[in-house]
C-alpha cells in the first residue's frame, strides 16, 4: 500500500528541515524565519484531517507529488 499524500507531505517537511539544518523549533535558536515556518506547516499539517485542503496546500509548497 502507497503512503498518503499526508504522510508524503510530512516526510518532506521533515526532511526539507533536515537539509535545512534545522531541529524541532524549541531545541532551535528561534530567529531562523525559514525553520520557523517549517515547524509552523509541520504543525498545521498535524492538526489536518486527511484529505483536508491545507494538506494539499502543503503538498503544493513544498511540492510533493
Amino acid at each position: 500500500m502507497s503512503e498518503s499524500l499526508k504522510e508524503r507531505v510530512r516526510a518532506k517537511i521533515l526532511r526539507q528541515r533536515g537539509e535545512d539544518g534545522g531541529r524541532p523549533l524549541g531545541d532551535a535558536e528561534g530567529d531562523n524565519p525559514r525553520l520557523i515556518d517549517i515547524d509552523l506547516d509541520l504543525a498545521l499539517l498535524e492538526q489536518a484531517a486527511e484529505g483536508d485542503v491545507v494538506v494539499e496546500e502543503l503538498a503544493v509548497k513544498y511540492w510533493v507529488p
